[in-house]
């Protein structure tokens, strides 16, 4: 009986991921561009043509210098001012993207979306598998992985997000194997995780987390007579594989790789470039270098669902609570550093660990945050990891079958619940807030609703759409740049006719705003929409404005 469930189940979780993964391959054309993916490309471009300096394909290299030349036109700050971002995913796309001579620029974004939609399906699976690896159950595996998806903000960045779906995508197939090695210390597992803690590393410093924790840990359980001194030969060669990956992932550090890894730390930490950027923040316009403490929980607590911020502050209290428990109950000296009975409680401590020490790392040594919480997207990991540990306590405690099939309809409920408002929102799950906090049309005077701009495709093909009799229409904005990334992602004629006027409003015939750089209505006249525009349409989604357009009377 008990394999026929199993089997039942593997069925279940093949068609379920199956059909994840058919909807994002069947939709991933229908985003527009966020700001940061033209940098990306040009990056990419950049550290290809300096890899290929270093090969005797002279040709290529010249092809991909006259391309990266090209692109740097188009970026607001360039690869050579900005070497420090990995390279892992861009530098293969900008490969794919000479290769298969793709030119139009339609094609190469479409190319973006579809391989990062593919790499976030790939660190789903490997969620999916570390949860299994944990509570041994198909159903909180299969309940978590399906939390994973179906958080709207996550699964809407998961095809046009260069960076932070990269780096998330990469950590959670490093956790997977970081929990392997915790099973079985041997040479092949200690390579895997310095292979993919290496790349996630390279994507984002704070990959590093993972590395260093884990030898914490490898220490810790010495010291209280549960692992092996012996593997300590395993853990230095972990060390020396993950700084020699490190370095060949991550061309910033061919160079000179420990003072440029430490040059890469301290711009990540305070991002100097952008700490001047203004954001919306509960009504009020802060800089990037003096959020308040409060930032980062108040963006995860009104973006992610209800029951999965419930579930996770249950199991957050759960696990804390039993660590503090046998922390006090120690009573040798020998046993001092013995903070877990099992493999399976040392998992669920890493996790606790890893996500608080960031939590406070970031609070305590004022790294510059903005933008929401899209850095701390990989946050998402551990918050999911945490709230299925509260549905495996819930599953493990209910001895009655009714009981827990009451508790699994309610979750389904709510998952379908969650689904619909996915599809709702799409494309625009990035401008997802929680129905806690979604109760009124002035979320966007409150927070950053569309910061990455992808409203822009949407605005510009509903004014090619009225005005399909014109050649020429010129629109204008606050945030014009994403209205310019945007027109990439037209055919090529209707691009010819929309004329970007950046901010200048007079000489526009529409105006559009999403409310970005937008100190505009409020504190500077500048932006304020002229006396001879009328509003035509406010684009909203389950009370959320995205953006609105003015026409020239």
């Amino acid at each position: 009986m008990i394999e026929k469930n199993i089997s039942n189940s593997k069925k279940i979780t093949f068609v379920l991921f199956l059909l994840f993964f058919l909807v994002g391959t069947l939709t991933y054309k229908d985003c527009g561009i966020s700001i940061d993916e033209e940098f990306q490309r040009s990056s990419g471009l950049y550290w290809l043509k300096y890899v290929l300096e270093f090969t005797p394909f002279e040709e290529l290299s010249r092809e991909v210098a006259d391309k990266f030349a090209q692109s740097k036109g188009f970026t607001v700050s360039h690869a050579e001012d900005h070497p420090f971002y990995g390279v892992i995913f861009d530098l293969p796309a900008a490969f794919l993207e000479v290769i298969f001579k793709i030119n139009d620029p339609k094609n190469y974004f479409h190319l973006k979306h579809f391989l990062t939609f593919v790499l976030f399906f790939v660190g789903v699976i490997f969620f999916y598998k570390t949860l299994l690896n944990r509570f041994s159950n198909y159903r909180v595996a299969l309940i978590g992985g399906l939390f994973f998806i179906l958080s709207p903000r996550i699964y809407g960045n998961s095809f046009y997000n260069p960076k932070d779906i990269i780096f998330l995508s990469l950590l959670s197939i490093s956790i997977y194997f970081c929990f392997k090695l915790f099973d079985k210390m041997n040479y092949k597992n200690f390579l895997l995780f310095a292979f993919f803690t290496a790349l996630s590393t390279s994507q984002r410093m704070y990959g590093i987390f993972l590395p260093l924790s884990f030898i914490g840990f490898y220490f810790l359980s010495v010291l209280s007579k549960k692992e092996d001194i012996k593997y300590i030969k395993g853990v230095i060669f972990f060390c020396f594989t993950f700084l020699l990956f490190l370095t060949l992932f991550w061309p910033y550090l061919w160079s000179n790789p420990f003072i440029n890894f430490l040059e890469a730390y301290k711009y990540f930490s305070h991002h100097s470039h952008l700490t001047g950027i203004k954001m919306l923040f509960n009504s009020d316009y802060i800089r990037g270098d003096s959020v308040p403490y409060s930032y980062i929980i108040t963006w995860i607590s009104i973006t992610t669902p209800v029951l999965y911020i419930f579930l996770f502050i249950i199991g957050y209290f759960y696990i804390l609570k039993r660590f503090f428990l046998k922390f006090l109950n120690i009573k040798t000296k020998n046993y001092y550093y013995d903070l877990w009975r099992s493999k399976k409680e040392k998992k669920d401590l890493f996790i606790l660990f890893n996500f608080t020490c960031i939590i406070f790392y970031l609070i305590l040594f004022d790294v510059s945050i903005f933008t929401g919480w899209r850095h701390l997207y990989f946050n998402n990991i551990f918050i999911i990891y945490i709230a299925s540990y509260s549905l495996y306590l819930t599953f493990l405690n209910s001895n009655l079958k009714t009981k827990q099939n009451f508790i699994l309809s309610i979750i389904s409920l709510y998952l379908i619940f969650i689904s619909y408002k996915m599809i709702i929102y799409h494309p625009f799950q990035n401008v997802y807030f929680n129905s806690f906090f979604n109760k009124t049309k002035s979320i966007h005077e409150k927070f950053e609703v569309d910061y990455w701009g992808l409203s822009g495709n949407k605005f510009l093909k509903e004014v090619l759409e009225i005005e399909k009799d014109k050649n020429y229409i010129s629109v204008a904005s606050a945030s014009y740049l994403p209205l310019e990334r945007s027109k990439k992602l037209l055919n090529e004629k209707d691009r010819k006719k929309i004329k970007i006027v950046g901010q200048d409003y007079q000489n526009a015939d529409y105006i559009y705003t999403n409310f970005m750089s937008e100190v505009d209505k409020k504190y500077n006249d500048k932006y304020k929409i002229p006396s001879n525009f009328s509003k035509i349409n406010t684009f909203a989604i389950d009370n959320v404005v995205v953006y609105e357009v003015y026409k020239k009377n």
